[in-house]
């Protein structure tokens, strides 16, 4: 007969393979070697089934505070197609001013920017830094003020953390504000950071997507 300790338990383990298998993926992709890519791949793939699959149920390890929950469907369409309209904007603004906007094609960084790497920082920033940001501004501001100080601060200080990247210029760190304040808004529309880590992780996509389009266009009128 099962009791609140065996369900305690379980849901424990269930934390720890959360961890477990994104961080261990992690470092398979980010290891030299088409092995450890391959193996990365699978445990990527097995750890987006796992953590759809436990959507309401990862409560331990803190994860409680990092909101993995359900929502309706009307916000995962959403989180779709706001991250496919960012990926345009965002290809669009930094092709008009003049920036290097094709990506790298290391099929082991894509996998990464695609799927661990949304869901990881999703879970930090709009999962962790948002709930301690919400109990921070409970006393300076309504329920309605403290949802929009706490997306906008979580955003800037997604975009901050940006800049130990080399060579992230202001257009760049401009439109990392403006793409975590999008992520910001989902997660407070949907009381959710799973459909923020799905609109982060199309909007990726979608930039690969569309640097992949213009690449192949300009080889194909290079080559008449």
């Amino acid at each position: 007969m099962s009791g609140p300790a065996t369900n305690s338990k379980s849901g424990e383990y269930r934390g720890v393979l959360f961890w477990l298998l994104l961080l261990g993926s992690w470092q398979f992709l980010a290891s030299p070697g088409s092995k450890n890519g391959i193996i990365g791949a699978l445990g990527a793939a097995g750890f987006l089934v796992y953590a759809w699959a436990n959507l309401d149920r990862l409560r331990s390890l803190g994860l409680d505070h990092a909101s993995w929950r359900s929502a309706p469907r009307a916000y995962w369409e959403l989180a779709g197609v706001g991250g496919i309209l960012a990926g345009i904007v965002v290809f669009a603004i930094g092709t008009a001013s003049g920036q290097n906007m094709r990506l790298g094609d290391n099929w082991k960084l894509i996998a990464l920017q695609v799927t661990l790497g949304p869901v990881l920082e999703e879970v930090v920033f709009r999962g962790y830094l948002f709930a301690l940001l919400m109990w921070l501004l409970t006393r300076v501001a309504t329920d309605a003020g403290r949802n929009r100080l706490a997306v906008v601060f979580a955003a800037v200080i997604f975009a901050v953390v940006h800049l130990a990247q080399p060579g992230v210029s202001w257009l760049q760190l401009a439109c990392i504000t403006s793409t975590g304040t999008l992520y910001g808004w989902i997660r407070c529309r949907s009381g959710s950071t799973a459909p923020a880590a799905v609109s982060h992780a199309v909007y990726n996509l979608a930039l690969y997507a569309i640097s992949g389009a213009v690449l192949l266009g300009e080889k194909a009128l290079s080559s008449l």
